[in-house]
């Protein structure tokens, strides 16, 4: 039976379309060893029955997470028919990162673009065509929710899981492509498959890669020592990102239109926020001031420092019995000084609960 695997980021949208692919076929597990779900089902519209594969939602295939190592493993050692790339469309660069990381395999890819109905919905467009003609591979336009275009999606993916596709990456003309090429020879001779992925990853540094092909590590670190990058120096991962995001803002981000009007559209309070606590200046000292106020509010025992600017007279001062029960609960609020609403929740358990049962 042929195998689709599903492959995206997470709330791309991909768990709708496995439910809607799979329907009553689908079950659900765990992977060998971790508490990640694994999901499974089959598609039953097409040619022949089609076994689908939910894999976890991921941002790369960086070996930083379990659902990162178990989608790359299971792309490089199950070997899967084709690979439907799920692209929340609505994020269209963002997304896009995966897709570049996805094409370096030697597997079918077909780039499925998702939530089309709200991006068409904003009066926004997408040249699915000369995004194919980028990427270099099927690119679907379909809304998983509404069930549109799913089986032409599945059309597509069934007649490149019929084809071979060798790698491709979007780092060729970077400054570290004559790195990577050196190192696809290097796996080349070594009979790995999908070359270029692991060369990539070697350049990186991915502690997969280095563990595996130890040999071969000697080759990127002479390369540094002839190497100088004024932003990043010599840390090839982050030159590799920032190749990749480049690229895609030259190259495939050119496909969407975005509308004109919508620059006249009202702004929804979440954006208005957004826009004041992301800024690139006010953003880390709004930041900075919640942090305060949040241990503030939890552990102080002056509230905003009223008791030093008014000089509060604690209870003794006032005269008050503290070992009157009433005094007691007011001495969990004020005593020369108003309590944080944290302080005085601590202040009610060991003082009067937990004081009162072991007294």
């Amino acid at each position: 039976m042929i195998t689709i695997a599903l492959a995206g980021n997470p709330n791309s949208g991909k768990t709708t379309l496995f439910n809607e692919l799979t329907g009553s076929t689908a079950h659900v597990g765990n992977w060998p060893g971790v508490t990640v779900d694994k999901k499974e089902g089959t598609y039953k519209k097409g040619k022949e029955n089609i076994a689908i594969v939910d894999l976890p939602g991921i941002y790369s295939l960086s070996p930083y997470t379990p659902e990162e190592v178990i989608s790359r493993n299971y792309i490089l050692d199950s070997k899967p028919n084709c690979i439907i790339n799920i692209v929340d469309a609505t994020n269209l660069e963002r997304n896009l990162y995966l897709t570049t990381q996805l094409l370096e395999i030697d597997v079918p890819v077909v780039v499925a673009l998702n939530m089309m109905d709200a991006v068409e919905k904003n009066g926004d467009k997408i040249d699915e065509k000369l995004l194919e003609e980028k990427l270099g591979v099927p690119v679907v336009k379909i809304s998983a929710l509404k069930n549109k275009n799913l089986d032409v999606l599945m059309t597509k993916a069934y007649n490149e899981s019929q084809k071979k596709r060798n790698g491709r990456t979007v780092l060729e003309n970077s400054k570290i492509s004559h790195l990577i090429s050196d190192l696809v020879i290097v796996m080349k001779d070594k009979k790995i498959e999908s070359p270029l992925f692991h060369a990539i990853k070697l350049v990186e540094n991915d502690s997969i890669e280095v563990e595996m092909h130890k040999d071969a590590v000697n080759i990127v670190d002479d390369f540094k020592k002839t190497f100088k990058d004024d932003i990043f120096e010599d840390d090839f991962e982050a030159i590799v990102a920032d190749c990749r995001y480049k690229y895609i803002s030259e190259n495939f981000a050119i496909a969407l239109k975005k509308n004109e009007l919508t620059k006249n559209v009202k702004i929804t309070k979440s954006d208005k926020a957004d826009r004041v606590l992301t800024h690139k200046i006010w953003g880390i000292p709004i930041f900075l001031c919640i942090l305060f106020l949040v241990f503030h509010l939890t552990f102080s025992e002056d509230l905003f420092f009223l008791g030093k600017i008014f000089k509060f007279k604690t209870l003794e001062e006032l005269g008050l019995d503290t070992e009157n029960y009433g005094v007691r609960w007011l001495a969990t609020i004020y005593d020369g000084a108003i309590f944080s609403p944290g302080c005085i929740l601590n202040n009610i358990w060991n003082d009067m609960l937990v004081g009162q049962l072991f007294n």
